[in-house]
């Protein structure tokens, strides 16, 4: 049941992004069918880029890319503020093993992504084929 629920508000969320996008280029007011195949693939693959990148970018928090700037950053806080704040890790080891643990799943906001970006390659073929 989180699976699903995970797929269904990200795919809420990507249909949300296309919907705008329809509606800011005023798709419904449009007579011309080239046109309107070309906003709403337009729309699609903006959706499916953006949620690509997402996941991608959650990807690369989960290989590590990040863990030096949490780590200075957190070093510059308790720098800053060091009579309120006390360091919770000593050293970038303590900090990078206790960040392992903390992994989050990516691979639902891909899928999404890649989905969306696929109804966006059909709606094109279709749009050359018109």
């Amino acid at each position: 049941m989180k699976t699903f629920l995970r797929y269904l508000i990200t795919s809420v969320i990507g249909l949300a992004i296309v919907l705008v996008i329809v509606l800011a280029k005023n798709v419904f007011s449009q007579t011309d069918a080239k046109t309107v195949l070309q906003i709403w693939c337009d729309a699609f693959f903006v959706a499916g880029v953006l949620l690509i990148c997402i996941g991608s970018i959650v990807l690369a928090s989960n290989g590590g890319v990040f863990y030096m700037l949490g780590y200075s950053i957190s070093v510059l806080f308790a720098t800053i503020f060091s009579s309120k704040v006390r360091r919770k890790y000593k050293t970038f080891y303590d900090y990078s093993e206790a960040k392992k643990e903390n992994k989050h799943s990516f691979a639902y906001i891909l899928i999404v992504g890649f989905v969306l970006a696929a109804i966006a390659g059909i709606l094109l073929w279709r749009y050359y084929a018109v």
